[in-house]
């Protein structure tokens, strides 16, 4: 049933201005908010990540955040219009970094859940060609399916978490980018606990295993909505780390560094992050997990 309710949604979308699209999904934003959508995880993060910051800026960085997540999905389904139109190119613009990308060469790439993140992947694969992203699968299939229809339509190619590590090897091997989201929180046995914040944060390892082991460089990429020109705006920074001779250190290394990279965007952008998530559920052996 929900996935009938979500492409029925997506048919309404899609057929919408884009103007009219952004003021929707910010109307959907105050929706969530109004009705207090997650409303005390998003005011808890902002403690953590932001303690001397009035409860009054709080409340308008978290409204806002819905504002951007309300913006993502009602425009998530007009994606593949905009890769069919050519207009993903007005749309998703590179402020910094360009060269980075152009030549076609094996490249991690670092991003995170801020601006529209789905806009993000079609403007890189518009403008470099192949991109692969690592995707988590939903439960429900047909929904699953459904967005990956929408993500396949905008010339994203996905791997989900669940197949073998080869499939990502083969990719880089084959000199193509593959993209990971690695803001949210990992479990105690697929991350590493890392500086966010000031806060210990335990931050997914896999793409820092895989730069460090085959010696694939790395970069950071993020984009953020300009309000005035209602555009999309990226961000794309080289990460230089050197590999000590303890590999998992390494790993740990290069994971802090790229976490870092996270948390300075955010400071720059922070009502366009994704509050709603749990960021610190996770907790190092000893502390209590019931921080939300």
């Amino acid at each position: 049933m929900i996935h009938q309710i979500t492409g029925f949604l997506f048919s309404i979308l899609k057929t919408l201005p884009r103007e009219k699209n952004l003021k929707v999904g910010e109307s959907i934003g105050d929706l969530f908010w109004n009705l207090g959508y997650r409303k005390e995880v998003i005011l808890k993060n902002l403690d953590i990540a932001f303690p001397d910051k009035n409860k009054e800026w709080k409340k308008q960085i978290g409204r806002k955040s819905l504002h951007n997540i309300g913006r993502t999905l009602s425009e998530f389904p007009k994606i593949p219009q905009y890769v069919e139109n050519k207009r993903i190119d007005k749309i998703f613009v590179v402020e910094e970094g360009e060269q980075l990308l152009r030549e076609k060469e094996s490249k991690i790439i670092i991003t995170a859940h801020i601006g529209n993140w789905e806009i993000g992947g079609a403007g890189l694969v518009s403008r470099y060609g192949d991109l692969i992203s690592l995707a988590y699968r939903m439960k429900n299939k047909k929904l699953n399916d459904l967005i990956n229809s929408v993500r396949n339509a905008s010339g994203l190619k996905i791997i989900f978490h669940d197949q073998p590590l080869k499939d990502f090897v083969k990719a880089l091997k084959e000199r193509k980018r593959v993209v990971f989201l690695a803001d949210q929180n990992a479990l105690r046995h697929r991350g590493v606990f890392v500086d966010f914040f000031g806060l210990p944060a335990s931050t997914v390892v896999f793409p820092a295993k895989l730069a460090v082991r085959y010696n694939i460089p790395v970069v950071f990429a993020y984009q953020y909505y300009d309000y005035n020109e209602k555009i999309y705006k990226a961000v794309i920074k080289e990460i230089h780390w050197e590999p000590s001779k303890d590999k998992e250190e390494s790993i740990k290394n290069l994971v802090q560094i790229y976490t870092k990279e996270i948390e300075n965007a955010v400071k720059k952008h922070p009502d366009q992050y994704f509050w709603v998530h749990k960021r610190w559920k996770t907790r190092p052996e000893g502390e209590p997990e019931n921080i939300y």
